[in-house]
């Protein structure tokens, strides 16, 4: 079924972009992308990497002070 499927998209055609896109869309619009981009980059990601980040550099400080890991259970993969 998947074959078919793909085989069917594969003839396809791709439409070509409405003649009312425009530069000054593309002009208005891209710096609103890249700042909402960044923003959440900024105030999102970059404080979850910190947090694990932190998260692991204290639990080998731990280890190297105490000389065990912390017993969270049977499963250490969380």
């Amino acid at each position: 079924m998947p074959h078919d499927l793909l085989r069917t998209l594969a003839n396809d055609g791709v439409p070509d972009r409405p003649c009312e896109m425009s530069r000054r869309v593309h002009h208005r619009l891209n710096p609103l992308l890249m700042t909402l981009h960044l923003a959440e980059f900024v105030l999102q990601t970059l404080p979850y990497a910190f947090f694990h980040f932190l998260k692991a550099l204290f639990g080998a400080c731990l280890f190297s002070f105490t000389g065990e890991f912390r017993n969270e259970g049977d499963n250490h993969a969380k």
